[in-house]
């Protein structure tokens, strides 16, 4: 079930509720993101005028958003607390920071029941859809790294699945073909030409599943969606500042969130590029994101999840083209879409990026 979108009477009336003083100058919707409904609230205080971003978590996504919280109380933490043990300096601007409630709470619910949560804007800083330089993908790559490091000491017990079997990827195919079988609105037919391009990959399905099950690789806190997005860069020195949007911050792979590096910034077009001549591997930007990774991660990578780097960015880009045409063979209930077909058209171009992995495989395995 899609939830209403929420109203600036509804934002307003949860942001009093937190333990932010001062007035309210402006609240409008924040567009950053797939999933969650966002508002960007401008507050004058004593000390000047200061930004939030407010969030309603979806929970058609996120069946329990207590998990979500929890999760992203501990990893802040814990990441602040490695950031002040190695001298870092603005320690509030690599790590995100829950906004308590007036309760004293990490969050807050609304009278629907719904839950929310608020953020401090880091200021000095910019986002990016797309690496638009070697540069910004090693910057990126190495704050993933960097992440997949800080977390590598993390205290138990074991975060929660906010997403149960969210990168299992012969699950996500098992259900890819369900929802070809029950063609639940009708779109099977359209899309013929891009369910046989994935079937006939399938075997992409395996190859990072068959070394966890065979103890060859290990599970960890990872991200889980690390792309170029969900960095903030500082607006001077370009530098890679902070991973944000933790919802999906759960035990998964190293090469999980490798592989999303490689399908969101290898190629100079969007996740739903239409003309899909343009989607193509640009050889120099995988070996910075390889580098940015492996330097960011030090000796938290291990040889044998170096030597599946490539094989990484097949499995995820193959799994997320599952995803989105499983999503728009079932009526489009996961990811918000702009227009009919949108999730066909993301299909299609993640289809383009397997395809260029594939070719340029020979070369990209020389710089992993």
């Amino acid at each position: 079930m899609k939830i209403p979108p929420s109203t600036p009477e509804q934002a307003t009336a949860v942001l009093s509720g937190f333990a932010v003083e001062g007035r309210l100058l402006r609240l409008q919707p924040y567009s950053g993101g797939h999933i969650n409904d966002s508002w960007l609230a401008v507050v004058a205080g004593a000390g000047g005028e200061r930004q939030f971003l407010l969030q309603r978590i979806n929970r058609t996504v996120f069946r329990h958003p207590e998990q979500v919280i929890e999760n992203m109380e501990r990893v802040t933490a814990h990441v602040a607390s490695r950031l002040r043990a190695e001298g870092a300096l603005d320690v509030e601007r690599r790590v995100l920071r829950l906004v308590r409630a007036r309760s004293g709470a990490p969050s807050r619910q609304d009278e629907a029941g719904e839950t929310w949560r608020l953020l401090p804007w880091i200021a000095g800083t910019r986002c990016l859809e797309r690496a638009r330089s070697e540069q910004e993908a090693f910057e990126t790559a190495l704050a993933f790294g960097r992440f997949l490091r800080q977390l590598q000491d993390l205290p138990g017990p074991r975060l929660h699945e906010t997403i149960p079997a969210f990168h299992d990827t012969p699950g996500r195919l098992a259900a890819f073909e369900r929802a070809v079988a029950a063609d639940r609105v009708g779109r099977a037919g359209e899309a013929r030409p891009e369910i046989e391009a994935l079937l006939a990959r399938r075997a992409l399905a395996q190859v990072l599943a068959d070394p966890l099950a065979r103890g060859e690789v290990r599970e960890r806190p990872v991200h889980n969606d690390a792309k170029i997005s969900n960095v903030l860069f500082d607006e001077t020195s370009g530098e890679g500042l902070c991973v944000v949007d933790l919802d999906t911050v759960m035990p998964g792979l190293a090469l999980h969130d490798f592989g999303d590096l490689v399908r969101s910034g290898v190629s100079d077009s969007d996740e739903d590029e239409r003309e899909l001549a343009r989607v193509a591997v640009r050889v120099p930007f995988f070996a910075a994101l390889v580098s940015g990774f492996t330097q960011g991660a030090g000796s938290a990578l291990s040889a044998k999840e170096r030597s599946l780097l490539v094989a990484g960015a097949l499995a995820i880009t193959f799994e997320q083209a599952l995803r989105f045409l499983a999503d728009h063979l079932d009526g489009d209930r996961y990811y918000r879409i702009l227009r009919p077909g949108h999730n066909l058209e993301r299909t299609r171009a993640q289809i383009a990026l397997v395809a260029s992995l594939e070719r340029e495989r020979p070369r990209l395995s020389a710089l992993a």
